[in-house]
This record gives structure tokens, sequence and C-alpha cells, in this order.
């Protein structure tokens, strides 16, 4: 499947307003196949597949990252600014209608849009955006995304000016569509929000929390939400999924909107309704093989590269992944679309296998020191059957390879914080594959071992690197750009900070019967899966219930 182009310039001001869409009559079904029917009834609710877990935890804190439930940032916080992945250049504003940068990239003033309330009643000012980024800055482990914040200031009641310690223009993604904004009014009175689990969550988004259990939580329509007549979908339930109850859920019609690996999506899935039950699988970054570059051995250049020489990655992909996807370009640029990103004696680079070169490569290692495990989620039946590939293969060369499947949670917190060997993570897609290079490798993430990450996961450090990605960021100029993130793919080709594998699907799976406006290759307004945000909330705004 083909990208977009990933060549427009970043947009220096916003100021387009977001039409109020009509609302359609909707009507109501009881059934899990049944269609919307007309009169005065309610639509169905919707039950959702985010994340494969047992349980789930009472965290609606959207700056963690270990136990946070899916929904809570776009269905709940929103953002400033919505950020099409899928059509690189396109922005819609949100929380705020515009833009405008000064000091040479060191400061980012917003016009908010007003009438915006907090579904406790109170309404969103400033205030709430300069305490938002103002709490990202005094509070390190929250600042997921390393935003160099000096200071966060509200101007007027819809005016906020953050200052920056370096030119930040590359980073509007990061600020404005990926930090979620969080009310002071109640924020303020926690004494440590990193540990905050905000477990009654107040926010501007279309949907608030109604219920919650282990096994299940509800969130409901809110009612004195922003854009008139949205969202149509009064309800979504969020029952908690292992990986082979939520097929088995599908099979049976249980669930209508999921973001799961199903080995044989035509035989457990579509069932011969390709009309009512769709999959939609876009790209959404890339999977990497991940080497802890703390450990001694796979610190060596000569290590890694014999590993990526022995790797049967088309094997991989048609095997552990159906199909479903491609093999990765070795810079990790997502292509086709990328091309202007990528160095040209690289651009027609591909995988090969080469057992006697990796061979090569690792005679100067111990091989009593050529053993590692690698770690993956036990959810994730597709990596799971990739790691067993990955095994098979370095035992050709001498590797030995203990594959060890942890569940979701433990594997996000062994990694994070790097108590690991080997492992497999993706990195999601941005606006252009600078976004995927600064997560993937930018030393502003290197966290000590023991200490939770939230990028760069393997933790490189290169003075090279950091260079030339601060060079982007101070930059708006495009052609600079790409001759900076070309040759971050040169180092990626070179010096294997991680080692790309294939395409990250966005695994989604839906049923028509209830609702009707999905994303799809024909009009990719949004990445589709439920577990994506603030996309999922972009998604549900979108849908209107069935006709029957």
């Amino acid at each position: 499947m083909s990208r977009p182009p990933m060549s427009r310039r970043p947009l220096r001001r916003t100021l387009a307003i977001l039409a109020a869409l009509a609302v359609a009559a909707a009507g109501c079904s009881s059934g899990g196949s049944g269609g919307a029917t007309g009169g005065g009834g309610s639509a169905p609710p919707l039950v959702i597949h985010a994340v494969d877990a047992g349980t789930f935890q009472e965290d609606f804190n959207p700056y963690h990252l270990e136990g946070v439930n899916f929904g809570t940032s776009g269905m709940i916080h929103e953002t400033l600014m919505y950020f099409n992945k899928l059509k690189p250049g396109e922005i819609t504003p949100w929380l705020a209608l515009g833009h405008e940068w000064s000091d040479k990239g060191k400061s980012l003033t917003f016009t908010l849009r007003q009438g915006v309330k907090w579904t406790d009643g109170q309404p969103f000012t400033a205030d709430d955006v300069a305490f938002t980024f103002q709490m990202l800055k005094d509070n390190p482990q929250l600042n997921r995304n390393a935003l160099e914040i000096e200071e966060a200031k509200a101007l007027a009641p819809d005016k906020v000016r953050i200052d920056f310690k370096n030119t930040s223009y590359a980073k509007l993604f990061n600020i404005a569509g990926n930090s979620p904004i969080v009310p002071k009014h109640l924020w303020e009175k926690q004494q440590d929000p990193a540990t905050f689990t905000n477990p009654k969550p107040v926010g501007t988004g279309p949907y608030k929390l109604s219920k919650f259990s282990a096994q299940l939580y509800e969130m409901e329509k809110n009612p004195s939400y922003w854009q008139p007549g949205k969202p149509e979908v009064p309800v979504l339930r969020f029952p908690a999924y292992t990986a082979n109850a939520v097929q088995t859920a599908l099979q049976q019609g249980e669930v209508d909107w999921a973001g799961a690996f199903v080995p044989d999506i035509q035989k457990i899935y579509v069932q011969g309704k390709p009309e009512q039950n769709k999959f939609y699988f876009p790209p959404e970054g890339v999977v990497t093989l991940l080497p802890n570059l703390t450990h001694p051995i796979l610190s060596k250049p000569e290590v890694r590269q014999a590993i990526s020489l022995a790797v049967d990655r088309d094997k991989i992909v048609q095997v552990a992944e159906r199909g479903y996807t491609k093999v990765a370009h070795p810079t990790g640029v997502p292509m086709p679309g990328g091309e202007a990103y990528v160095p040209d004696e690289y651009k027609a680079a591909a995988y090969k296998v080469d057992l006697a070169k990796a061979k090569e490569l690792l005679k100067g290692v111990d091989p009593a020191k050529l053993k590692f495990t690698l770690l993956v989620p036990s959810p994730f039946t597709d990596w799971v059957n990739a790691a067993q590939l990955i095994r098979e293969d370095l035992a050709k060369v001498g590797i030995t390879i203990e594959t060890r499947g942890v569940a979701f949670q433990d594997w996000v917190s062994k990694v994070g914080k790097g108590n690991y060997d080997l492992s497999i993570r993706a990195t999601a897609s941005g606006p252009t594959p600078y976004f995927q290079f600064r997560s993937m490798i930018h030393g502003s993430l290197f966290k000590p071992v023991g200490e939770a990450a939230t990028g760069n996961y393997q933790r490189w450090k290169d003075a090279e690197t950091d260079r030339l990605i601060d060079e982007y960021a101070a930059t708006e100029d495009e052609a600079e750009q790409q001759r900076v993130t070309q040759a971050l793919g040169k180092i990626m080709v070179e010096k294997l900070p991680t080692l790309p594998l294939f395409y990250s699907p966005s695994w989604a799976q839906f049923r028509t019967n209830k609702y009707t406006g999905w994303p799809s290759e024909q009009d990719p307004y949004a990445m589709p899966s439920p577990y994506t945000s603030p996309d999922a909330a972009v998604v549900l705004l979108h849908l209107k219930p069935a006709a029957k």
C-alpha cells in the first residue's frame, strides 16, 4: 500500500475553523449484529478492543505510558491540533484555532478556541494550556516528548505563549499534536502529577468516563462537547480481552472495532461478509529489533550487523505477519512515499540474508557470549512468531536466543527501563520521518538502565545523531530538513542503532452494521486503529449510525 508524499513544508500558521457537521437522525439496535433503526430511539453502543489485557488498571493519566487506559488521550483529554499522519502536511485546528512562531522558533503563541468547557462545567482557558506545559517542564518524567520548555504563560483567556530553550519549529507535532491538555483547577491540587492516576478524569473531549471495573470500562457522550451534534456514538464499551479471546469475540460478532492481529482474517473475521466486516491496515511506523546497547556484546556494531544479516525479514513478513505488511527499508523511512528523505546511495537498498558474512563478522567474538534473551509481549502472537523465526535464523550463525513472552504491561516496563537483551518494538510515524527518527535515536530520550524511557529504548547515544536531529528542529527550510533526514537514514544503515524489520500496520477491524464513516484507503482521514491517539477520537467523530 502506497503512502502519501511526505514532502510538504511545515505550516507556520493555521487559522482554518472546523465546520460543524450536520446531525444525522439516529436509531437504535440492541443486538451486536443489528443496524440502526429510525424513530426516537438512541444509537447503539460501540464495543471496542484496543489492547490485549486480562484486566484494566484505574489509570486515566494521559502522560502515563504504563497502565493508562486507551481513550484517555483524544476521547477525554484533547490536543491543541490534529495531525493526519496518513496525509502529511494536513493539520486540523482543535483546541487551538491557530499558532504563530516568533523569536526565531523559540516562542510559540496559540490562539485558542473559545466556548469550550471541561466536562465538570468549568471553562477551558489559556490557563489550562499554560499549566499543562509548565507541568511538563516541572515533571521531566511526564515530558515524554522531551520538549525544552522554558516557560508557558497565559496572555489572555484565548492566548497562550510557550517559550523554548532552542529553536523548535519541527516540534510542532510534539507540542500541539501529542501533548493532551489537562484542567488546571483539578490537577494543580495534585502533589505529584507523575504518580496521579486521574481515576475520575475531566476533559474537553467527546467522551467522559461513566463506568470502570477491572474487566470493563465505559465512556458516554459528552453532552456539552464543542463540536455541535457530535459524537453520534452515545456509549463506548471497552471489555478486557486476551489475544485469543478477542479473536473469538471477533468471530462471534461481539466486538465492533478492534486493533488486533488476526492470523487468518478472512476465515476468522470477514467470514464471507466483506461489505460488513471490514479491515484496513495502513503503515503506522516501523517495527524494529531492539538491541540493548548497554549490553557489552550488543554494543558492538559488528554483532548488530551480523544479526541483521542473519535475519530473514521476508520470511517474517510472510509467515509471522501473514503478508499484511512489507519489509522495512534499511533506513527505516516509510517507502514508497519517503524517497526525498532517503540518501541517494541507499534509495535502492534492500535487506539480503548473508550468513557467510555474518559468521565472518562474529569471528572475533567469544561464542560463549553470543547468548541473548529476546523479550516479546506474549499477547502479540505475530511478534511471538517473529521471535521464533529470529531465533532459528540466528542459530545458523552461532547466536543462541532464548525467546521469552511476558504480559503486555510487564514488557512495556522492562523495555522502558532497559531490562532486556533484545526485544521487538514499534516506533510510530509522524508528519515526516524526522519524528520517527527522533523517537528512535535522539539522545534527549536516553535514560539510564532502571529509569523508564519514552523513546530510544535501545539507549543510543551519538553526538552526530543528536546534532542532525537538532539541526532539523532549527530550520523551516524543507531542503535542509530533507538533507538532515537523509543523513539520519545513513546512520541507520551504517551504524545500526536499531534493526528495522517491517512496517508496523495500524491494525483495525470494524463492522459497518452499526456505524458507517470508517477510515479507508479512499478516505484516509485518520489512522484507523482504536489504540492510536488522538486518531481514534477523530474516527468516532466521523461515525454515523448505519441505515437499517
